[in-house]
């Protein structure tokens, strides 16, 4: 009956963030629930397990969530993220509407622009070229999300939160377990190419063509005077080098970033407004460490009841090998929550409790936990994804699929090809 009330829970989670529901108010009913039907003392484990899982990611995550934010919005505000999408997608030409979008989603975010600020910044550049070469507006989720939330939020090196988070935790290097993981990210994004191209051939078979004609130029960021590309890029180089060649810490690296960002993007910043720059930013950090510290919350609290160690006691029965159910974890836990970092929050003490002293490779752990947290989290309840689906009028009928395709299937696919990587290269 347990195991039963934790599916209910989870479901629970599902539903409302489906609907709506902010992730806090989701998280807290969701937990009252689970502690509710397990008979356990409801005030205790909200005002004690619940908090205690919510302040711990919270305090562990700050840094790189607040500097993260700041860095991005930078990129947003002055106008950098619009020059090098500019940029890209004039140098490839009208006729490569589709490797243009997906190249600068990839580049923005594999640079450091949070998911956030680039969809923002393509947005418009996106509602153009679409026009141009007449694609149903209801590609414009797919093809966003195939190059920003694919492989560069798992390739060795990134930047990104879900490569800094379990390589922090784990103690290994940013860019470790490199060459499975490299290979891994380049079949991705072949796959990501191959469907991105279908998808749009499939649509004009079916007649389908542009259809939002007057919303075609209204973006502020086309009409102002944007930063030279090469400068735009400068603070990207730097926080790479700073990880991944001086060896720095993700904080201390993005700390650096966000100084190179003001350095570089200083004529193109609002003096008046310098503060309220960097405090938009850093609020924008804390909110969305917020969201995913209280869905953490929520699996601190699923981790005390008598149900989650019959799940465990389950998964550690099956006698497999601890790297593929450490991935297993991370992917459900990622779905649970539709969040990859928040996924990762919840499963990396339980992976370090049971399956690393199994004998898991921590290098192949991190790399692979970076991938694991970015298949099941885009599942239609994703935040992000509901987001962006709103923002551009689209339905998750209409418009769905192409993310599932890219942000769901094609990264579990890449999961079995890392996980037999690992074990071409040693790791396992």
């Amino acid at each position: 009956m347990g195991l039963l009330f934790l599916l209910l829970g989870i479901a629970i989670v599902m539903v409302l963030v489906f609907r709506g529901v902010p992730i806090f108010f989701t998280a807290v009913m969701a937990s009252i629930f689970l502690l509710a039907t397990a008979g356990m003392n409801v005030i205790d484990g909200m005002t004690g397990d619940y908090i205690a899982g919510l302040g711990g990611y919270f305090q562990n995550q700050f840094w790189i969530f607040v500097l993260g934010a700041m860095f991005g919005n930078m990129f947003g505000v002055t106008g950098a993220a619009d020059a090098i999408a500019g940029a890209i997608i004039n140098k490839l030409g009208e006729k490569a509407i589709v490797p243009s979008i997906i190249i600068v989603g990839f580049i923005l975010s594999l640079g450091g622009v949070s998911v956030f600020v680039c969809f923002f910044a393509m947005y418009p550049l996106m509602l153009s070229m679409f026009k141009k070469a007449d694609i149903t507006c209801t590609l414009i989720p797919g093809l966003y999300f195939a190059g920003a939330g694919t492989a560069s939020g798992m390739l060795p090196g990134s930047p990104s939160v879900q490569n800094m988070v379990p390589c922090d935790y784990l103690g290994v290097d940013y860019a470790a377990c490199a060459g499975p993981g490299w290979i891994a990210g380049i079949f991705e994004m072949v796959l990501v190419f191959i469907y991105c191209f279908w998808a749009v051939k499939h649509a004009k078979a079916k007649g389908m063509h542009f259809e939002r004609h007057d919303e075609v130029g209204t973006s502020e960021g086309t009409e102002r005077k944007l930063p030279n590309v090469i400068v735009s890029l400068v603070p990207m180089v730097v926080l790479l080098v700073l990880m991944n060649v001086v060896k720095l810490s993700g904080a201390v690296s993005l700390f650096v970033g966000v100084l190179v960002c003001i350095v570089c993007f200083w004529p193109n910043l609002d003096k008046k407004n310098f503060w309220k720059t960097l405090q938009d930013g850093a609020m924008g950090g804390v909110n969305s460490l917020f969201n995913t510290a209280a869905i953490t919350g929520f699996g601190t609290v699923v981790q005390t009841l008598p149900a989650f160690q019959t799940c465990i006691d389950l998964l550690r029965g099956m006698n497999g090998n601890p790297l593929v159910l450490s991935v297993i974890a991370v992917a459900v836990l990622a779905g649970v929550c539709g969040s990859g970092s928040g996924g990762q929050g919840i499963a990396l003490p339980i992976i370090e409790e049971y399956f690393v002293p199994m004998g898991v490779n921590l290098d192949a752990l991190a790399r692979c936990s970076a991938l694991a947290c970015l298949t099941l989290d885009s599942l239609p309840q994703n935040g992000l994804v509901c987001s962006v689906l709103t923002y551009t009028k689209n339905t998750h009928k209409e418009a769905y699929f192409p993310v599932f395709m890219n942000t769901v299937l094609i990264p579990i696919i890449t999961m079995v090809v890392l996980l037999a990587l690992c074990g071409v290269f040693g790791y396992m």
